[in-house]
């Protein structure tokens, strides 16, 4: 196992690779007192984990992870620190471990067993991707929900912003996300320096849960910015939105085709979240799913009668939701 360790205090360094050199299978490969020198090791070499301190004055270490994580996604980070506080920080990151000073051998012990198991994990995830080669899915329509072809995967959360703010990675995929945007949205209610930690502690978490699940969505930071990148997922709302919406622009479309688009509305856009910006696209996509009903009833009153077996499906398929039953039958009393 190849590591890097990073500390500004030199003793603490010297002493951290001394315990190393005593663990067998463990190789440091960097030992850093600069944050800029740990960055061009990792550019240049794959490693497996970094140890580094919480607390450092060039440059804090949530930031500092961030920009590791941004080179090698899979990296192991490990916070090193003489600070309870640091401790319960290091939790809220996500970070694989965290260990308080001073360090003991057998505590490294126990770390280095954690990165080897979850790296048997991560390879074994790996191996299963190539070789079904299996598309994703992801079910936004009703509950967020995620399927392996058509195998439905168990998603387990840590906060429910992680979940809020992956969605909203998903819905905004094809742009680049200014950080600030997303701390306004999300964390509007905490001091800048709170809100910044709160941002990259989730993200950490949401590219730890892709790969876990094998997703292949990339989350990438330069400044300012994220990027997503989605290749191989196909997203049911955008998949729906662009099929229905070619159906009302097409006036010779059979029953059949609005069933089935009607039958594929599962339920509200993301319906267990709350959030303004959740609600505008939900209110966009309910307006193209009641166009849909309205244009299907006015194709069975042309074709058919208000009588017919269609008519009859269609009260049975909306009869849950209030607005949809109050259109379709003012629709049919004409």
């Amino acid at each position: 196992m190849n590591i890097c360790i990073i500390d500004d205090e030199h003793l603490a360094l010297e002493y951290l690779d001394f315990l190393f050199n005593k663990i067998e299978g463990v190789q440091v490969t960097g030992k850093y007192n600069s944050p800029g020198d740990l960055i061009d090791h990792v550019q240049r070499e794959s490693i497996d984990a970094v140890f580094m301190d919480i607390h450092m004055p060039e440059i804090k270490g949530i930031d500092l992870a961030e920009k590791l994580l941004n080179i090698q996604p899979s990296l192991q980070i490990v916070f090193v620190t003489a600070y309870n506080e640091y401790a319960v920080k290091a939790f809220e990151l996500n970070a694989l471990d965290y260990i308080l000073k001073p360090v003991q051998k057998v505590r490294l012990e126990i770390t280095i067993q954690r990165i080897k198991e979850s790296n048997y994990i991560k390879l074994n995830t790996a191996l299963e991707s190539d070789s079904d080669k299996a598309n994703y899915r992801i079910k936004n329509l009703g509950a967020l929900r995620f399927y392996k072809e058509n195998n439905p995967i168990e998603v387990k959360w840590r906060t429910s912003k992680a979940k809020e703010l992956f969605a909203y990675f998903v819905q905004n995929h094809e742009n680049t996300i200014r950080k600030g945007e997303l701390t306004d949205l999300m964390w509007s209610n905490l001091p800048w320096e709170k809100a910044h930690s709160q941002l990259y502690s989730t993200v950490y978490q949401i590219r730890k849960v892709t790969q876990q699940i094998g997703m292949p969505i990339k989350i990438s930071s330069q400044d300012e910015f994220y990027h997503i990148t989605i290749e191989g997922v196909e997203i049911q709302s955008v998949k729906w939105k662009r099929a229905a919406l070619d159906v009302l622009r097409d006036n010779n479309v059979s029953a059949a085709a609005y069933f089935k688009l009607l039958e594929a509305y599962q339920g509200n856009y993301l319906e267990e979240i709350e959030a303004a910006w959740v609600l505008k696209e939900r209110h966009s996509l309910r307006k193209i799913w009641l166009g849909l009903i309205e244009n299907l009833v006015k194709h069975i009153i042309y074709y058919e009668n208000p009588s017919s077996y269609n008519a009859s499906k269609l009260s049975a398929l909306v009869s849950s939701d209030e607005e949809a039953v109050m259109l379709l039958n003012k629709k049919l009393q004409h």
